[in-house]
């Protein structure tokens, strides 16, 4: 019995929709299939170019680069060719940069396939260059001035150096992103002065040429603070690990959602932006290292620098927050009404890190975003016994600096140790012996348990009998009063007295039956963090 030919029985326009995945080479090769296909890769909306399809060539970039660029002017110069909607160009080495230079830098190269009346209308661009061995960013600078700017809505850069713009206006540009990439300040501003109409900007390890920026990041050099104005238009900004500079700040009073990665004390926003307009950021994912260099003249504690940072923005939403040590972000009662600001609007946090150094503080912490968050309606919790050393330059923190962090932790652990006792003795607190590392939870209330928190997501591992973790759970479960479901992820680390057994045993014991109970350990099920 014959095959049947499903493929030929798609119409035109699903077929060159499959077409706009393969790259060049191929795509041009399906014209020899039929009749039918002769003229059909041609009325495909993109051009992909890929180097992979020539690793027969060998270690010859600018062979590699001829053959890859030759083949694009070929088709887009073909006859019957429609407009190029989406250019997707990717350089892969694996041999040193000098590849990656002598492919981009060919005749006919980048320049020549731009001008090209095909791709005259392009909407999206994606430039990737990628090295296997110290790769710089320098290898080929992309000449903005020369992109199709009139109809360009995405740029997508990776490893190369953006050039300045000139005098080409980007007015339909909405989502730049540039990730291992090198510009200069003044450039970038241009650049984002150009696009007016701007929504998403992205930028992940960019670094800044200039005289004035230290060459190492990791030394103490004058570094240059630089601070990009950005559109009203602009909602969605994406900052990771932009460390070449003594911090990378934005103006840009109606961003929405932000996504960040870095030091707390190079946090790209201020409550209140330079022309005084408040930012009402409404979302905010931050994976931050708190124990990281900072030079004498300007050095905050951790707890300082994470509330300085994010509690100013009262109109956050939701909340994602990644932290090495939980510890970090405690504020003790003594000090609440200095630090703490309240999120009288979020409705979800989700926070994870270790509590490797003390649980106490970790219950101090939990119970400082509990009580600034009092209309929560979802909470994620995400413990860890030891934290990632590999997380933060803990390595970079001069023995000075450690010796002056100890202390202050000596201090406040001080403080708390009073604090126990003195709750411990009063008949206003019921705390036992073995809850006391709960103290900071047990003794107040929290209007979200009380009236908003439906939704409790707990990821731990479990390292034993009544554990921090383990007292965690009940208490949430035991003092939420209208809690609808629960689940949690213990890591399955076959302890006896797993806590699978125990949650219906204190649903029963709150008088919540009503509750959805959802246990799992790393081998049940997806991990809900995915």
């Amino acid at each position: 019995m014959a095959t049947a030919d499903r493929l030929s029985a798609l119409p035109d326009r699903a077929l060159q929709r499959v077409l706009c995945f393969l790259d060049v080479r191929d795509a041009a090769s399906t014209s020899v299939l039929s009749q039918r296909w002769r003229t059909l890769w041609r009325q495909a909306d993109t051009l992909n170019l890929n180097t992979r399809s020539y690793r027969g060539v060998g270690y010859d970039g600018a062979r590699v680069g001829k053959l890859l660029f030759g083949d694009a002017m070929e088709a887009v110069y073909a006859g019957g060719r429609c407009p190029v909607r989406k250019l997707s160009v990717r350089v892969d080495s694996f041999f040193q940069n000098d590849y990656l230079e002598h492919a981009m830098r060919t005749t006919p190269g980048m320049d020549a396939l731009l001008a090209a009346p095909a791709v005259q209308s392009l909407e999206e661009l994606c430039v990737v260059l990628v090295s296997e061995f110290c790769q710089t960013g320098d290898e080929y600078t992309l000449p903005v001035s020369s992109l199709p700017w009139r109809s360009l809505r995405v740029l997508n850069i990776k490893g190369c150096t953006l050039g300045p713009p000139g005098t080409a206006v980007f007015e339909r540009l909405k989502t730049l992103k540039m990730v291992f990439c090198k510009t200069t300040p003044e450039n970038l501003q241009e650049m984002i002065d150009a696009a007016s109409n701007l929504s998403s900007l992205w930028l992940e390890h960019v670094s800044f040429k200039s005289d004035q920026l230290g060459v190492d990041w990791y030394t103490v050099k004058s570094k240059l603070r630089v601070l990009l104005h950005c559109p009203e238009t602009l909602t969605y900004v994406t900052l990771m690990h932009c460390h070449s500079t003594d911090g990378l700040f934005l103006d840009g009073p109606n961003v929405r959602s932000l996504r960040y990665k870095g030091y707390l004390q190079h946090f790209p926003f201020d409550a209140m932006t330079p022309s005084s307009s408040p930012i009402l950021l409404q979302q905010v994912d931050v994976s931050v290292c708190t124990r990281c260099y900072i030079r004498p003249s300007r050095e905050v504690q951790s707890h300082a620098a994470f509330w300085e940072s994010i509690g100013g923005f009262s109109h956050l939403r939701v909340l994602k927050l990644k932290v090495r040590d939980i510890n970090d972000i405690a504020v003790h009662p003594h000090q609440e009404e200095k630090f703490l600001k309240l999120f009288p609007d979020l409705k979800f946090l989700e926070v994870k890190g270790s509590y490797e150094v003390d649980s106490c503080a970790a219950s101090v912490a939990i119970a400082n975003l509990l009580h600034c968050c009092p209309a929560m309606q979802e909470l994620r919790l995400n413990f860890k016994l030891h934290g990632d050393p590999n997380a933060s330059p803990d390595r970079m923190i001069h023995q000075t600096d450690e010796r002056r962090a100890q202390l202050d932790l000596e201090k406040s652990m001080k403080s708390l140790s009073m604090l126990k006792s003195k709750m411990s003795s009063s008949p206003c607190y019921n705390v036992h012996d073995d809850d006391m590392d709960l103290f900071a939870l047990k003794g107040r209330s929290f209007p979200c348990l009380d009236s908003h928190l439906r939704i409790i997501r707990l990821e731990f591992e479990l390292e034993g009998f009544n554990c921090f973790a383990e007292k965690i759970t009940k208490f949430l479960l035991e003092n939420a009063l209208v809690l609808e479901e629960i689940e949690v992820w213990d890591g399955d680390q076959g302890v006896c007295n797993h806590i699978h057994r125990k949650l219906p045993v204190w649903r029963a014991n709150s008088s919540k039956s009503r509750i959805n109970i959802i246990v799992g350990g790393q081998n049940e099920g997806q991990n809900m963090w995915h």
